[in-house]
């Protein structure tokens, strides 16, 4: 599996902790991904001043420690948070690391649900922005309003990315406000894929800020289908903001049943009831 920008950019990173030098030849091969997709990552790397390019590869920048960072393909899955800073004031790319192997499972189940030709939504989640990876070679347009969504498709020949315009909120790199209005009124979307901090029989998926919950509430009253991503942690949990309740709701995705308890498996047996699709990425 290729691994997104972000998380390539990490990896070299730890590589120049135990290395002086690593060539391009060997990120090439690692990764999976050709000579200029790595220029272009080194390149990023070089103009925030953590590393240097030289001939044939790239080196830790003089005079500059590589900072401390989490080897993204090595982060341990834990069931929830278990630092005292509240998940909403995490950076996106705090959030990414996040139970990562169950965002990635449950990204490549949705993935799946993706057709040629689709017109699908994705919001700025950092569950959503894990299909990106296995969304690079259908033949489909996407709406976002998530800029590092946006940049996930850079490289790909297929992928057509329309973002709506507003301002940029910096935390989550997502569009926001009132103009996003005028283009979603002129979209067709089959397929909205929404994830957020918490999600509730009663109250639906729900998000802790207003200016979040109004952007993905947006795209998915423009969609035919919305697919909500969400890991076993946050069912049973509720935020401040509606984002959408169950009628709105066609499925939702999930990492594996045998993992929930008794609360949880009853917020998803009364979606069910409701028929709303339960879908588990994992046996």
């Amino acid at each position: 599996m290729k691994t997104l920008p972000y998380a390539r950019k990490q990896e070299i990173l730890e590589m120049l902790k135990e290395n002086e030098f690593v060539d391009v030849d060997q990120l090439s091969k690692k990764f999976e991904v050709s000579y200029m997709t790595i220029n272009r990552d080194l390149k990023e790397l070089e103009e925030s001043g953590a590393v240097s390019r030289v001939y044939g590869g790239v080196k830790a920048a003089e005079g500059t420690a590589i900072p401390p960072s989490v080897n993204i393909s090595q982060v341990n899955v834990s069931a929830g948070n278990t630092d005292e800073t509240p998940y909403f004031d995490l950076t996106i790319e705090e959030r990414f690391k996040k139970s990562l192997k169950l965002k990635q499972a449950i990204a490549k189940k949705a993935a799946q649900l993706v057709a040629d030709g689709d017109v699908i939504a994705m919001d700025p989640s950092t569950t959503v922005l894990h299909m990106c990876t296995f969304l690079q070679d259908k033949n489909i347009t996407v709406v976002t309003t998530s800029l590092m969504v946006a940049l996930q498709f850079s490289n790909s020949k297929s992928v057509q990315v329309v973002m709506p315009g507003g301002s940029v909120r910096k935390s989550s790199l997502s569009i926001v406000g009132p103009l996003m209005e005028d283009l979603l009124e002129e979209m067709v979307i089959n397929k909205c894929f929404l994830s957020s901090h918490a999600i509730s029989f009663e109250n639906g998926l729900t998000d802790h800020t207003i200016e979040e919950s109004d952007a993905k509430k947006k795209i998915a009253r423009r969609s035919a289908k919305t697919f909500v991503l969400v890991d076993s942690t946050k069912i049973g949990n509720n935020a401040s903001f509606t984002v959408c309740k169950w009628p709105e709701i066609a499925a939702i995705i999930t990492d594996s049943k045998s993992g929930l308890d008794g609360e949880k498996r009853e917020h998803l047996r009364k979606f069910e009831e409701k028929g709303v699709e339960i879908i588990y990425s994992m046996k």
